[in-house]
């Protein structure tokens, strides 16, 4: 545990140029403030260097990876997944980098009353415990569990090093009242600087740790997972703290109405102007900052593929009017290709995956150069499409962004407002409070955006394939079917933004990832390509392409063969899907480990360190 709380990373002494004498190197086991007046300025440079902790677009939108939403071509990347993961020697998440990012913070928290300005520094102390909240609740709340709560810099003799795990709800209340304070004292969207956190994200993120928690204790309940809080105490501050952003009258959707306007949304360079994204990361290359995505993201698969359990869950719209399952429209077409797969359904999933048409690269806004075609499921590796349905959404079809990707400044959407709307229907339906109004005010905003029918609170049909019922192998708490539809909403509202993994763990659905067949789309669509070229005969192909329609037919569409690379490019399960893993899992489907792999396992060395510390269910 010593190395865990006294290895201080050398990045804070790199971010704080204009503070960079007040680390001496002795004692080794301490942090000092021999030179530092903890003015306003010098507390707002210390905690500038954890807004970095919100990386590049890219790192955004793939990070559903290893979820059912969806699968990387590599096998190995799935390691909850596939019962492969083994309790680690050291770090493993428990490490002097994780650590190091707590004892940061609370350096700040210990000296900053030295300040002679302290109401002016105030604030910035906010914005401090806004980011010791988000490194318990990502590092250890959702990983670990309960574990040692530190809230102040620990000396090499101090007992602290050598207590037990808090239990998780400790934690939990821990990370929330540090949140009331950042609450308290961050400033408001209104008159807080848009870099910088403020009040209402502090109050987004209360609501996202506290339904996260609630609904972890609700349905572990009586599992070696459970907790000892009080889940209607959680579910309540998840609704009062959400509606606080909705009432704040600060924030509403953009494009609402806008064609392809929830595609649009990912791919800004700049949200000074928006309604939605409540916090965002700008980068300047004239000022150096920029990021390194792929320089081929908008025009190749990145190794990823939807999956079809997602493609699945978007509603169609049917002959009546409705928006209904799949399972019970007589308006969905089928799969057999992926026009037919987008025909009538949610318009969130042509803009979400590519379909045949959509630009994957426009020079100066007005010039396609390529249009998608088919995914590249011929490509290998990190090229490739792994499951024939290729993400779209916030890859961005800039010719610039794409052709110079070692400095790109597509912006990082953090915080959208879009997230208060689902959690407070959420917390609504779980604590058994919803209503036709609540459901108007926000499902039904996320659905007016894109013109999809509004969900009632009879949604008139029960999905005999929803996630949550026993035909998908769910044995859990009774979910009721207003609340599996808000789960659904939140599903594809949230697609590709790392959420599912969190969500899945906290509603205890194991049984998606076992029950459901990895699988992609159906590939005899891309042996016999007819229906590609059928509508490519009709679609209007911009003159900048391929120089129009009859260059486009005589050139693109003359190399379209037969794909080829069955067997080593991809398989084919049993039922005619893509199975990306069919060499490795030859009955089609994952191992999560109910057991033990809702949480990680503690490194070996701590549980020497410290025998107080006990390792979590499974990984004895």
């Amino acid at each position: 545990m010593k190395k865990i709380y006294f290895i201080f990373q050398t990045s804070i002494v790199l971010l704080l140029t204009a503070c960079s004498d007040f680390l001496i190197k002795e004692p080794l086991d301490q942090v000092t403030d021999v030179s530092l007046t903890f003015s306003a300025e010098q507390c707002k440079l210390y905690v500038n260097q954890y807004y970095t902790v919100w990386g590049s677009p890219n790192s955004v939108f793939t990070s559903d990876a290893g979820s059912d939403n969806l699968l990387s071509f590599s096998y190995s990347s799935n390691p909850d997944l596939i019962d492969n993961r083994v309790v680690p020697a050291s770090g493993g998440g428990w490490g002097t980098g994780e650590w190091g990012n707590i004892r940061s913070v609370n350096f700040l928290l210990d000296n900053y009353k030295k300040s002679t300005e302290l109401d002016r520094a105030e604030p910035f102390i906010g914005e401090a415990r806004f980011f010791r909240a988000h490194y318990y609740f990502v590092q250890f709340l959702t990983k670990f569990g309960g574990v040692p709560w530190i809230e102040t810099q620990l000396g090499l003799e101090s007992p602290e090093l050598y207590q037990p795990r808090a239990k998780r709800h400790e934690i939990a209340d821990h990370i929330l009242a540090d949140l009331d304070l950042a609450i308290e004292r961050i400033p408001s969207f209104n008159t807080q600087a848009k870099s910088r956190v403020s009040k209402e994200v502090a109050q987004l993120y209360k609501a996202r740790v506290a339904l996260y928690e609630g609904t972890w204790e609700k349905y572990h309940a009586g599992t070696p997972f459970a907790g000892e809080g009080d889940v209607r105490k959680y579910l309540t501050a998840a609704r009062d703290a959400s509606l606080a952003v909705i009432s704040s009258g600060l924030f509403s959707l953009d494009n609402v109405g806008l064609k392809d306007g929830y595609h649009l949304l990912f791919n800004r360079h700049d949200y000074s102007n928006s309604k939605e994204i409540m916090l965002w990361r700008k980068y300047d290359i004239s000022l150096g900052s920029y990021h390194q995505d792929s320089q081929d993201i908008g025009r190749y698969g990145q190794g990823l593929g939807l999956t079809r359990s997602l493609v699945d869950s978007y509603l169609c719209i049917d002959a009546d009017g409705k928006a209904k399952p799949i399972s019970l429209a007589s308006n969905y077409q089928g799969d057999d290709n992926l026009l037919k797969v987008i025909a009538n359904r949610d318009p969130r999933l042509t803009q979400t995956m590519y379909a045949p048409g959509r630009p994957r690269t426009i020079r100066d806004g007005r010039d396609t150069l390529y249009v998608f075609t088919k995914p590249n499921i011929n490509l290998v590796d990190k090229n490739k499409c792994s499951t024939g349905y290729e993400m779209a959404k916030g890859l961005d079809p800039d010719y610039a962004e794409q052709e110079y990707s070692t400095q790109a400044d597509k912006a990082t959407v953090i915080f959208r407002y879009a997230e208060a709307l689902l959690i407070y229907a959420e917390a609504r339906a779980e604590l058994g409070e919803l209503t036709q109004a609540d459901l108007d005010l926000t499902v039904n905003k996320l659905r007016d955006r894109v013109g999809m029918p509004h969900l009632s609170l009879d949604p008139g049909y029960t999905d005999p394939k929803s996630e949550f019922t026993a035909a998908r192998g769910y044995e859990g708490i009774p979910v009721s079917n207003i609340l599996q539809e808000i789960r659904r909403e939140r599903r594809v509202e949230y697609a590709l933004e790392g959420f599912r993994h969190n969500d899945l763990k906290r509603w205890r659905a194991h049984h998606l990832l076992n029950h459901d067949k990895i699988q992609g789309a159906k590939t005899a669509q891309f042996k016999d390509l007819t229906w590609l070229v059928d509508f490519f005969k009709t679609f209007q192909i911009p003159q900048s392409i391929y120089g129009g329609y009859d260059e486009f037919m005589n050139t693109t569409v003359a190399k379209w063969v037969p794909e080829s690379v069955e067997g080593n490019n991809y398989w084919t399960d049993d039922e005619g899907y893509f199975a990306p893993y069919q060499r490795y899992i030859p009955d089609g489907h994952f191992k999560f480990d109910q057991n033990k792999a809702y949480l990680l396992p503690i490194p070996t060395e701590q549980l020497v360190v410290n025998d107080k510390l006990v390792q979590n269910p499974g990984w004895n």
